[in-house]
């Protein structure tokens, strides 16, 4: 047939699907529910994602024979552990399509269960998508990415496209250099006012100031100051390369997630801001601090308790607008045509990996180290460390 692959060259992702996993003590009922809405001859059961046996609508025939409707809905509530069976075959990830074809066909099944090195199912293989394989290609369900100075960085959890790692140091060292500034420009700023427009030299303009007791007016002029200096820091964050990679990033994976064509035209309509971005968490993160630290200062709120819980409170009802509203006007800018391109280069890259590696659950230290923080934490920590080491020397040889 013109246009259908030959089975030799489908990967195995492709051919793969995700099935729901029933468990041993699942009912009979549940499984029945289940497969009203699955093509398939049977549904693996698992214990705690280990497959442990088959079960078919041919196991619960014999429930038919049951003559009354009373006794068919006891049987229903039995658990699937009484009529499930072991499987007849097991195909691994590390096959191709064309040995599981050969496997099925030995067998004369007509489905077969995808299992990795520990047991774990990740799916079934069905004899029908092997032999009519005109399918459009799988992409990851949920990604995540990052914006370095050099391109867009993706990732699906376990595989990693677009920019490396050392660009995602250079993220984190970019960052800590735009920290730094923006105090030392904030700074500048109240030395200034203080010589030329007569502000009062008050210990309170101390940026590392903490007011002691339950002196509000200084407390609060305190957290002033200290979001000033990130408002300084979100708005270099703007005028960098970082803001529009930023922005291609979230483009290309809303562009993923929704199975869309991955051309610039419908990239660049996608949304900037995304409910994952790490700006959210960084909007939670500020947002509970500074309410925590308004509320120590309120006399008759307990800085122990009731101050985190209402601050606790506020945070859940802001942190979702106020992440939204600042990636739309600060950590993101509208992407030019070279951004816009690393972002879909990433997007095609992962896809394209994801679709050729074998099908495998990511290991948790795999996932931590494709979310790419630490990287981005090494790069900050490196140039925040280099920036106090020289201005200690310079310290010591002016004086």
């Amino acid at each position: 047939m013109p246009g259908i692959a030959p089975l030799s060259s489908l990967p195995l992702r492709a051919a793969l699907r995700p099935v729901p996993l029933l468990t041993p003590e699942d009912s009979i009922g549940v499984f029945l529910e289940m497969a009203r809405s699955q093509p398939l001859q049977s549904l693996p059961v698992t214990r705690r994602g280990v497959l442990c046996g088959m079960v078919s609508s041919a196991d619960v025939l014999p429930l038919l024979r049951l003559a009354s409707p009373e006794e068919r809905r006891q049987a229903l509530t039995r658990p699937v552990a009484e009529v499930m069976r072991p499987p007849d075959i097991v195909a691994s990830a590390q096959m191709t399509t064309q040995e599981i074809g050969a496997l099925l066909a030995e067998h004369g099944l007509g489905q077969v269960p995808v299992v990795d090195t520990e047991g774990s199912c990740l799916g079934v293989v069905l004899a029908s998508d092997l032999l009519l394989p005109d399918y459009a290609p799988p992409r990851p369900a949920r990604v995540g990415g990052m914006a370095t100075p050099f391109g867009v960085y993706l990732t699906d959890g376990a595989l990693q496209a677009g920019a490396s790692n050392m660009a995602l140091v250079a993220t984190g060292a970019v960052m800590g250099l735009l920290l730094f500034v923006s105090r030392e420009l904030l700074e500048a700023g109240l030395w200034l006012a203080q010589r030329y427009a007569h502000l009062p030299r008050l210990p309170v303009f101390d940026l590392d100031f903490e007011p002691a007791g339950n002196q509000l007016g200084e407390g609060l002029l305190s957290i002033g100051l200290q979001l000033l200096t990130l408002l300084i820091f979100f708005v270099l964050m703007r005028l960098t390369r970082l803001a529009g990679y930023h922005a291609a990033e979230h483009q290309a994976v809303h562009a993923l997630e929704r199975n869309e064509v991955l051309v610039p035209t419908v990239v660049r309509r996608m949304p900037r801001a995304h409910p994952r971005c790490g700006t959210n968490l960084m909007a939670a993160g500020l947002l509970f601090y500074t309410f925590c630290r308004a509320f120590s200062y309120v006399p008759w709120l307990d800085p122990y308790w009731t101050g985190p819980l209402f601050a606790a409170l506020g945070t859940v009802f802001t942190w979702r607008p106020v992440g939204t509203f600042l990636q739309e006007r600060f950590t993101t800018r509208p992407a030019n045509e070279r951004e816009i391109a690393s972002g879909i280069a990433a997007a095609n890259a992962l896809s394209e990996a994801y679709l050729q590696s074998p099908p495998a659950r990511a290991r948790f230290l795999r996932r931590i180290w494709c979310m790419g923080l630490l990287q981005v934490l090494c790069g900050s920590l490196l140039t925040l460390t280099a920036i106090a080491a020289f201005s200690y020397l310079l310290e010591t040889w002016v004086h």
